[in-house]
């Protein structure tokens, strides 16, 4: 691994970490009239932004890392349709997982709503929503989730189609599940390890559920499923080096 590389993963922690700790310790600078301190409701846009922007950042400083720790491991072949599959993907993925809605109704909402401050990563968000047509509902760490799996998805269901490791019929199983609904294998892996234990049953229950932490982890444990799998599709093209150390050449 290069140092330039290192550096750029570590800066988009750090900068994660800060925005998490920026959060935390002036969470009511985030919301208009909060108890503690009045803040304006301008005020509450720009730590919201600001906030956000910086996660973004980190994240993208963290997956351009990763990124080039794969390029120099792995041979990475040629994707046909790369960009127009991620696409597809992608649109596919923002209706099964909530985020498109065909042909909407039960609900008289104007046309567009924003939320322009709150917790950082679920806003600024914004809806449109047309009855009986269509409706929309983003916010940034969809928007993110969305892109990341749509790339990685893409990848690896255009590597599996060429047909790489798909041997065991069990393997392919697994790897459709997790390139056409990453939530829903994140869901149902994690449903089987909270079950596992009553006492991450019972965290799970008291704590995390109907919680946006419970969105995040779910989000998170998807993405790290799909990075596994892309790597188990590229393991044939691993880069194999052989290293000759001068110390055994010469004894």
């Amino acid at each position: 691994m290069k140092i330039k590389t290192l550096v750029m993963i570590l800066l988009g922690f750090i900068l994660i970490m800060d925005s998490i700790l920026l959060y935390s310790k002036y969470s009511y600078m985030y919301y208009p009239g909060s108890i503690n301190y009045p803040a304006s409701a301008k005020t509450a846009i720009v730590f919201t932004v600001f906030t956000t922007v910086l996660i973004i950042i980190g994240a993208i400083l963290i997956s351009l890392g990763i990124y080039k720790i794969i390029r120099e491991n792995y041979v990475i072949p040629k994707i046909n349709h790369y960009w127009l599959i991620s696409l597809i993907y992608g649109i596919i993925i923002a209706i099964i997982g909530g985020m498109i809605h065909i042909a909407p109704s039960g609900f008289h909402y104007p046309h567009y709503v924003s939320f322009t401050y709150g917790l950082p990563m679920f806003g600024p968000n914004f809806m449109i929503y047309y009855s009986r047509i269509i409706g929309l509902y983003m916010y940034p760490l969809q928007l993110l989730s969305l892109v990341a799996v749509s790339l990685t998805g893409a990848a690896i269901m255009g590597i599996s189609f060429k047909g790489i490791r798909s041997r065991k019929k069990s393997v392919a199983s697994i790897l459709g599940t997790v390139g056409v609904c990453p939530a829903c294998a994140a869901g149902t892996l994690f449903g089987f390890v909270i079950g596992a234990s009553p006492f991450l049953s019972s965290f799970y229950l008291n704590v995390l559920y109907g919680n946006t932490l419970d969105e995040v982890l779910i989000s998170m444990l998807s993405l790290l499923l799909m990075f596994i799998f892309l790597l188990y599709v590229l393991k044939p093209y691993k880069i194999k080096t052989k290293i000759i150390r001068s110390a055994q050449l010469k004894n």
